[in-house]
């Protein structure tokens, strides 16, 4: 038995083209309970009987390395798939496969069909119909959503500060004051999802967000650039008409975060 007292191991998160996707149910809910990282859902509904996206949880790239810098997850890029085309063997096999389901799908059609024909009533029903003709662009591939831990996770995270393949971000200026806003925020106790909605860059939440509402728009401007009146006030009659205060957040690079908060009241 583990001990009790024992931190839990770091999440394994799929890093990939500057995304970072959860694809376990047990490790989006952990993210949501232990760390207060919400995500987004982005996977695909089932055709029939479901509602809403499903796994795999996105995560903004400021969460990410959030979960990353305190050790509560390991970011780890897809494998080298090596370069040329895969072997003859490997591509015969997939061939073989896709012929396979193809024919079962071919046959599950001519099921249906003929179900369909036997709801009909005797007088409407046909006496001799050939089989359908499933084309074959009407085949339906199933792409695994499955994804194993590796066995040996690169020893460190990315470098933050410099842009690579899997990790575009790395040094950008809005992705570094995205985070030292969003680091601040959430070493206060917040919640915090994505903006974008609400023309801002973080919605904050003093609680889980399935339970409570957005409680301020944050934004954050670049520093030394000048904010049109327009928008500005704009941004403040927009954020009071959904109930929620404007946050514009400005986070130096040497020092931390100062918030000025905005509100649109009558004359």
């Amino acid at each position: 038995m583990g001990d009790p007292e024992a931190p839990p191991e770091p999440l394994v998160l799929a890093l990939q083209r500057g995304r970072v996707l959860v694809w376990g149910a047990a490790a989006a809910r952990a993210l949501r309970e232990r760390h207060r990282v919400s995500g987004v859902l982005v996977g695909t509904p089932p055709r029939r009987g479901g509602r809403g996206p499903r796994l795999p949880l996105q995560l903004l790239p400021e969460e990410a390395r959030l979960l990353a810098e305190t050790g509560a997850a390991v970011l780890v890029p897809p494998p080298d798939p090596g370069e040329g085309p895969p072997p003859a063997a490997e591509a015969a096999r997939y061939a073989a496969e896709l012929a396979r389901s193809f024919a079962e799908q071919r046959e599950a059609a001519e099921g249906q069909r003929q179900a369909q024909l036997q709801r009909l009533p005797p007088n409407r029903r046909p006496t001799d119909t050939p089989p359908a003709a499933l084309p074959p662009r009407a085949l339906l591939v199933q792409l695994p959503t499955a994804r194993g831990a590796p066995t040996a996770p690169p020893p460190g995270p990315p470098d933050w500060g410099r842009p690579a393949p899997h990790w575009p971000h790395g040094g950008r200026p809005r992705h570094e004051r995205r985070y030292r806003v969003y680091r601040d925020l959430w070493a206060r106790g917040l919640h915090l999802t994505g903006g974008a909605k609400f023309g801002g860059d973080f919605l904050v939440y003093p609680g889980p967000p399935e339970r409570f509402h957005a409680a301020a728009v944050a934004l954050c401007p670049p520093p030394g650039a000048p904010l049109a009146l327009g928008a500005l006030v704009a941004a403040a009659r927009l954020g009071t008409h959904v109930r929620k205060t404007l946050l514009l957040c400005a986070a130096p690079a040497g020092g931390g975060p100062a918030y000025t908060s905005l509100q649109w009241g009558p004359p």
